[in-house]
This record gives C-alpha cells, sequence and structure tokens, in this order.
C-alpha cells in the first residue's frame, strides 16, 4: 500500500531538508510512502541502491547476507533521519521488525537535484509552459541515465539553448534519409516512429510520449536520419542544435578505449564485446566472442543484453559503435565506445 508525498515528510530528513523548495516538489511526484508487514525484506546484500529510504514509523533491522542483526534504526531517532544504508550496491540487508512506513524517493533524481542546488541550478518552470505538467517531461529526462551523467553545467546550457517548437497531429517532425540538425525531446504529446525499405510498407517501429528523445543518431553518426517521425497527437518538442548537442551532451559522455585496453578487459572478463555491424561484416571478418546486434536492431533487442555487464560496442569506424553506446547509456547499461573502429585483419 502506498500514499502520495507531501514534501512536509522531508522536513527533518537528511539531505531532503537542503534542498531549494521546487527541488522537493520534483522529487515529491517521484516519490512514494508504503507500509509494511513485520518480517518484510526491505532490499539485499549486493542490491542496487535505486532508492534513498527513510523510517517514517516503525523500526528496521540491518543484517549481514547470512542474517546476522548489525544495528537497529527506530523512527523519530537521529539515525531515522539518514538514508538507511545508502551505498550502491547495497553492502547489508535490512528487514522490517514491526508494521512500518518507509519514505522511498528515486536516489539518481535526489542525487541531480542535489548537485543542481549547489550549483545554481534554474527554475523548472523557466522552461516548462501552464499545460506542460509542470516541467515533469524534465523530470523523465533528468532520470535517464544519460542525463545523469552529463555535468550539471553542460544540463543547465542544454536546457536554456533548447527552442521550443508546436507541433500538430499527422506533422512528419524528422524525415528518413535527410540530414540530422537537431536532437528532440518531447515535451507534450506523442509521435510514431516508422522505417522504410524498397518498395515496402513503412514498419512501425515505436510511439514515444513525453519525456522521450529523439534524433541523436544521425547527429553522432554523421549519417542521414534512419527513421521517420510524425507525431499522433498535437503537442509541443524542444529541440537543439547539432554543434549544441555534440559539445554539450555527446562529448562529455564518450567513454572511448583503444583496442588494446578494450581487448583487455574482454579478456579479464570485465566487458563484452558487442558488434553493432550487419550480421554479412561480421561473417567475412568476425571478432571472437563478440554479441552481434546490428546497430538498427539494438533498440528491439535490448531485453538480450544484461545489465549487470559492461559492454563495448564496436564497428570497423567507430561511428556506428558511438551510436551504440549512446542507446546503451540512455537506456541505463555500462558502455564504450571501441575508438577508430575494430583494426583491419592480419590476412
Amino acid at each position: 500500500m502506498s500514499e502520495a508525498v507531501s514534501t512536509a515528510l522531508f522536513t527533518g530528513l537528511v539531505p531532503l531538508n537542503a534542498l531549494k523548495s521546487d527541488s522537493q516538489a520534483t522529487l515529491a511526484k517521484k516519490a512514494s510512502v508504503v507500509e509494511l508487514p513485520a518480517g518484510e525484506l526491505l532490499f539485499r546484500v549486493g542490491e542496487s541502491a535505486s532508492n534513498a529510504l527513510y523510517v517514517l514509523a516503525g523500526e528496521v533491522q540491518l543484517e549481514d547476507a547470512a542474517g546476522k542483526p548489525l544495528a537497529r534504526v527506530r523512527a523519530g531517532t537521529p539515525d531515522a533521519a539518514h538514508r538507511l544504508a545508502h551505498q550502491s550496491p547495497r553492502k547489508v540487508a535490512a528487514r522490517v521488525l514491526e508494521p512500518s512506513r518507509i519514505l522511498a524517493v528515486d536516489a539518481s533524481l535526489l542525487d541531480v537535484m542535489l548537485t543542481w542546488d549547489q550549483t545554481g541550478k534554474f527554475e523548472v518552470e523557466e522552461l516548462g509552459s501552464e499545460d506542460s505538467d509542470d516541467g515533469d517531461w524534465m523530470t523523465r529526462l533528468l532520470q535517464m541515465p544519460t542525463f545523469q551523467s552529463v555535468p550539471p553545467a553542460n544540463l543547465q546550457a542544454m536546457f536554456l539553448r533548447m527552442q521550443p517548437i508546436s507541433v500538430e497531429a499527422g506533422q512528419v517532425v524528422l524525415k528518413q534519409g535527410e540530414p540530422g540538425d537537431y536532437f528532440y525531446v518531447i515535451t507534450e504529446g506523442r509521435c510514431m516512429v516508422t522505417r522504410e525499405a524498397p518498395n515496402q510498407k513503412p514498419v512501425r517501429l515505436a510511439e514515444l510520449e513525453a519525456g522521450s528523445c529523439f534524433g541523436e543518431e544521425a547527429l553522432i553518426s554523421e549519417s542521414p536520419r534512419n527513421a521517420t517521425i510524425t507525431m499522433l497527437t498535437r503537442g509541443k518538442l524542444t529541440r537543439l542544435s547539432k554543434s549544441d548537442f555534440r559539445s554539450l551532451l555527446n562529448e562529455p559522455l564518450a567513454r572511448k578505449l583503444k583496442f588494446a585496453e578494450a581487448q583487455k578487459m574482454v579478456s579479464a572478463g570485465q566487458a563484452q564485446w558487442l558488434d553493432v555491424r550487419m550480421p554479412t561484416e561480421v561473417q567475412a571478418a568476425p571478432v571472437p566472442g563478440a554479441l552481434n546486434i546490428p546497430l538498427f536492431m539494438l533498440r528491439m533487442k535490448l531485453a538480450l543484453l544484461d545489465h549487470g555487464k559492461c559492454y563495448v560496442a564496436c564497428c570497423d569506424s567507430g561511428r556506428r559503435a558511438s551510436v551504440a553506446a549512446f542507446v546503451l547509456t540512455q537506456k541505463g547499461y555500462q558502455a564504450y565506445t571501441l575508438d577508430g573502429g575494430l583494426p583491419p585483419r592480419a590476412d
């Protein structure tokens, strides 16, 4: 059972009580309060600390992996003013000892808000409009791993340089085959992604809603648009120019490895090759042990990947691999790009 969260709950909770009021309001939208029975396991050793947890009522016991009690946290005590074992991955487990109320706050969003508040964050309302759900699209964007990895100053500059545009139902925003010029974020409405093939009807690939972004692939790879984006409803978009996208987003996010370094990580079991070339290319020059998912299939095949693994995306030049690494990072995967592409075969 969960209930709506009021920012009044943040009073006395560290570091929630140090945030500005607008940041607290943003966090409250993505937080929840749950009532749990005695004996319930809050989290286990080794789990990701995706939520910052606080004991509002009741008592929780911290345990080691074998279930040995280490400490207790009772609501109303000084310890309860702080997050429960917030290190990620969790170093201990937590079990509810009596019926309790637990506040759960998105840990990544909390970290972003703390950083922004301490580096001169702009007001969310400057970017939202009266009918754009109070900038909720921006909150969704900030929760994506991609944007949490971008320096706060770059994010601030990105939002301030974005240009808002209004679009109508049926309007084509991007056309397959055209050069890339902007990176887009949907602030209101829904759109459809389609891809065309010679002598075939367009294939519907996906629907995107507020908070989703598109258009980055052509900007990263310097290639034509590989899909068409059509509005399904009337809506609003914000767009970032190609030059601003590359300097503010792509360059700070680019994590590149030289072949020798990447091969060393793969050999040590620290990473997995992800070959994003076409199967015919792979057949002619395979990368031993690599998982082959062509770039155009990557978004549809993400379920095949393991969030617990690190991937090194590779192709002949590095262009397609750069796009793949950006997509994977956006979806929460740890990914690198093989710098400069695969080395030539030694025939």
